[in-house]
């Protein structure tokens, strides 16, 4: 499959796809062996005076929020100078970076752990910005459908890989003569040199070239001049399809940082057993991608969007209802079905619809807006915990945000 799109699309498409493959491996680490550290090792004590989950939990908001203050500035900046695949290898180099410092920081370090996380996360929400920003230069209409479907079915199986490779390490750590933190330590180097080592292809692709006419003399200027011609309801109903997008996947992307907290949380996994569980969710979301892609492009776009929201309030549902590990297999499978679609089918959405020379401003403001709504998700959340004591509380405020997004997608 992921070589028939290679084939179709040159070695352009090929590089597209290995951006998934790389970065893959920070998002799989980070919601395993990441929160299994910061919740386990760093924080294990309540040293901050909360549990490791709330920290957890702010890590991310915080993460959210810095991406959102940033993306603004360095996609109209990209826009203006054509400059995408550049900011690209910047934010890989630095997310990257990041998972290295993590592993060279020592766990009694707490500020500077949270501050590398932090700064990892903020470097791999960038390089998403402008992953999503080349799609538009090699593929359109339905063949972004299968692009993008393409790009997370491979970022599936590499995530999969990747972490499959850390825990191995792990594992072996009495062989290895490491303790169980050092161990841990060494797996982000894993995850660190994955993404940069995938990403490289990239570094030596043409992805083609796009630059409009009319920019702005600043990236102030860019931005505002591309709100108000949104706002206008411009650019064939962008705005709509932006708006409904982030409320969406800023839940999403809440709902997979928090799972793995809570099935720590409320049944006391095991980083083992959790790591298993993750790698079955990697293993069934690839074909449940590809899936999502092909109906997007035989049935309908709307069509598979709506199948993806649906599965995805009822995953909320019955995350608060899950009683035993085994029931909370099933809910990882019904996750995993729905995981990649969702996010492929808006990619793929904001990829069609993103106007000529405003590539990197178009997925700018999806990545601000996902953020922001990101951000109040996972601080209303790690609220709702702290003060309820009760892991599952935040789970009604992200069944409320995919619901209003999925109102709003669904508005003609």
């Amino acid at each position: 499959m992921f070589r028939r799109h290679a084939a179709q699309g040159g070695s352009a498409a090929l590089a597209w796809i290995l951006l998934d493959w790389a970065a893959s491996a920070f998002s799989t680490i980070l919601i395993t062996l990441v929160v299994a550290y910061v919740e386990r090792v760093v924080f294990a004590d309540r040293a901050w005076g909360v549990p490791g989950g709330v920290v957890w939990a702010w890590l991310m908001a915080a993460a959210m929020l810095a991406s959102a203050l940033l993306t603004p500035l360095l996609a109209a900046r990209a826009d203006r100078t054509g400059g995408h695949k550049r900011w690209l290898l910047v934010s890989t180099a630095v997310g990257a970076g990041a998972c290295l410092g993590l592993a060279a920081v020592p766990p009694a370090a707490r500020l500077a752990v949270a501050l590398v996380i932090v700064v990892a996360a903020v470097g791999f929400d960038m390089a998403q910005v402008f992953t999503g920003s080349l799609l538009p230069r090699i593929a359109r209409g339905n063949a972004a459908d299968r692009l993008s479907a393409a790009g997370f079915g491979a970022g599936y199986l590499g995530g999969a890989l990747a972490l499959v490779l850390a825990t191995a390490l792990v594992a072996r750590r009495d062989a290895l003569g490491l303790s169980a933190p050092d161990a841990l330590r060494a797996s982000f180097v894993v995850m660190g040199a994955w993404w940069l080592a995938f990403s490289l292809p990239a570094a030596f692709t043409s992805f083609g070239t796009e630059r409009a006419s009319d920019h702005a003399g600043t990236s102030a200027g860019q931005l505002l001049a591309f709100a108000r011609s949104l706002a206008g309801g411009g650019a064939g109903g962008l705005g709509r399809v932006l708006l409904g997008a982030v409320i969406v996947l800023g839940a999403v992307q809440t709902a997979i940082s928090q799972f793995s907290s809570l099935a720590l949380e409320r049944f006391n996994l095991e980083s083992a057993a959790l790591v298993r569980l993750v790698l079955l969710v990697q293993f069934v979301a690839l074909p449940g991608a590809l899936l999502i892609g092909w109906l997007s492009t035989r049935w309908s776009r709307a069509g598979a969007l709506g199948l993806c929201l649906a599965g995805w309030l009822g995953v909320i549902v019955l995350a608060a209802c899950v009683q035993n590990p085994g029931q909370l297999t099933g809910l990882a499978v019904l996750l995993a079905l729905v995981l990649g679609g969702v996010q492929s089918v808006t990619r793929a959405a904001v990829a069609v619809l993103a106007p000529e020379g405003r590539f990197g401003a178009t997925f700018g403001l999806l990545q601000v807006g996902t953020k922001l709504a990101g951000f109040v998700a996972s601080l209303l959340f790690g609220a709702a915990y702290a003060a309820s004591g009760e892991s599952r509380a935040g789970l009604a405020v992200l069944f409320v945000q995919l619901a209003i997004g999925w109102w709003v997608l669904r508005r003609p």
